[in-house]
């Protein structure tokens, strides 16, 4: 009789354990904004906060901003999923674009004034591209935010055993009340909180699984990120083609260079230096938190039996934790984890609360009212986000792994909108009309490259594949149909040179060529190295 209750009693005891820490992260997170709530008492402070903040917060937060559960749960499934191929989302995917935006595109945005991206489009094109723009921001924030939810979800079930409603409740509940208290200051120093807690959580991870070799450099293909590539090839499940075109360019730096949540921390340093330095110093952290979230998923695909059957990929993180930790490093384990999905959460609940209220509510809706009346605005935008979110995370149950559903997103929306801005930041010749109808014509090729690939029309080696190429293609699109309708006839004094990119090399401070010769040697480095 004892030894039958002994069983029971232990697991709680185990379970016990694992979900100890989580109480006190989710305590020091509302903390935080409880604190934070005291420079919160107006409309720019709750929903943007710009330029207020130090250097060493913004580029914190910054990294934070990508670490979320894109990163800790969507490349871990890619890299079970692909292999080291998924090393690619970290270095080419990310280092080119991050010392673009740092030389020659953040310049642009701190001398135009601009708190947010669509504000930018506005000043270059006119108030319709702005409408435009923040209108589809918000409704992908709600996708990310979903995204994010879900993601909570499955690292409750595999490692606590909690279902899944009751899982997104609980994450959404603490992120809704800390961002409350303190709008985007608060969900800025709970991300720098939390990018501490990941990298905690996720080392001993990386350590223990390098040091056992399960994550030896052989022969086989899937432990290599250029060797047996092919070219092109629409049936293998990369090629370099989209990798080096599809990711490397359209898809990475209309992220970077380009993203409101990424923009709206850098905005938030205190002068263009420090804002330009943001990105260089993020690139680095970049690069070393490729390896806390990349070799768990290699590993995990030897030693995880079922993987891809019978558990999701998106388990594969949360499953080798289970079966590598202890309670006590499985508890940091899951907070950790925890840590970079609400991350991801609150900055995109907080971004949309922004975007609603400043580009869409007070830029065309209501644009007469008091500061005062833009503030509560501000926090009934939140409680809709976190609502919607809600909804919006049982979508992600149609994908095999969270990275196709983001890259899915980013090709259709994103792709069109970094054609519009790099035409607008480099030429003279884009109108709002041209800008208006590259951005229609190319998420309508994107779409419906799409519904052919979805219906078997056209094939490719996986859907990751697929959606680099849509992004090609919805860019090429963009850009073509953008130039032809804007035509030739030009106001005088359409594009203020404060909104035109200067691609010359002459006056960068020393320092950020230092810092951007760094990263790239590293990072062509370990390309050579993962070859």
């Amino acid at each position: 009789m004892r030894s039958g209750d002994a069983s029971p009693m232990h697991d709680t005891l185990r379970l016990g354990l694992r979900i100890a820490i989580l109480p006190s992260y989710f305590g020091i997170s509302i903390l935080i904004g409880w604190i934070a709530r005291r420079h919160s008492e107006s409309a720019n402070s709750f929903l943007n906060a710009s330029r207020s903040l130090p250097l060493p917060i913004v580029t914190a937060a910054f990294l934070a901003a990508n670490c979320g559960a894109l990163e800790i749960v969507g490349l871990s499934a890619m890299a079970a999923q692909y292999g080291a191929q998924a090393f690619h989302f970290y270095w080419i995917g990310a280092i080119p674009a991050m010392i673009f935006l740092a030389l020659w595109m953040m310049p642009v945005y701190r001398r135009s004034g601009v708190r947010s991206i669509p504000e930018y489009l506005e000043l270059r094109y006119g108030g319709g591209i702005r409408l435009l723009n923040a209108c589809v921001l918000a409704v992908t924030m709600l996708l990310f935010g979903g995204i994010s939810l879900y993601a909570m979800a499955e690292v409750l079930q595999v490692v606590a055993g909690m279902n899944f409603s009751a899982s997104v409740l609980l994450s959404a509940g603490v992120v809704l009340v800390y961002v409350m208290l303190g709008g985007v200051r608060a969900t800025i120093y709970n991300e720098v909180f939390q990018l501490l807690v990941m990298i905690a959580g996720l080392l001993p991870l990386a350590i223990r699984n390098w040091s056992r070799g399960a994550l030896s450099l052989t022969s086989e293909p899937r432990n290599h990120l250029w060797r047996g590539l092919p070219l092109v090839s629409h049936a293998s499940p990369l090629d370099a083609l989209g990798v080096v075109v599809g990711l490397g360019f359209v898809l990475s730096f209309g992220y970077w260079c380009t993203d409101f949540i990424l923009m709206q921390r850098a905005f938030t340093a205190r002068t263009e230096a420090e804002a330009r330095q943001v990105p260089l110093w993020a690139g680095l952290g970049k690069l070393g938190f490729s390896m806390l979230v990349v070799l768990p998923g290699l590993a995990a695909y030897r030693l995880i039996p079922g993987l891809g059957s019978s558990e999701r990929f998106d388990q594969a993180l949360p499953a080798l934790m289970r079966l590598q930790y202890g309670p006590a490093m499985l508890g940091l384990g899951l907070t950790a984890i925890a840590a970079s999905l609400m991350s991801a959460l609150a900055a995109n609940v907080s971004a949309f609360a922004a975007l609603w209220t400043e580009d869409i509510y007070r830029a065309h809706l209501v644009t007469w009212k008091p500061d005062r009346h833009y503030f509560v605005m501000g926090r009934v935008a939140t409680i809709v986000a976190i609502g919607v979110s809600l909804l919006t995370s049982y979508i992600n149950f149609l994908f095999s792994d969270l990275m196709e559903h983001v890259q899915l997103i980013f090709s259709v929306f994103g792709a069109p909108f970094f054609a519009i801005f790099l035409l607008g930041m480099t030429t003279r010749r884009t109108n709002e009309r041209g800008a208006v109808a590259g951005f229609l014509a190319g998420t309508s090729v994107a779409l419906l490259h799409l519904i052919a690939f979805s219906r078997g029309w056209l094939h490719y080696g996986s859907v990751m594949s697929a959606n680099f190429y849509v992004a090609i293609y919805a860019f090429c699109t963009s850009v073509i149909v953008a130039w032809l309708v804007s035509g030739v006839n030009l106001r005088k004094g359409e594009q203020p040179p404060a909104l035109r990119m200067n691609l010359t090399v002459r006056g960068i401070p020393q320092l950020l060529w230092i810092l951007s010769a760094l990263l790239l040697c590293v990072c062509v480095g370990l390309n050579v190295m993962w070859r």
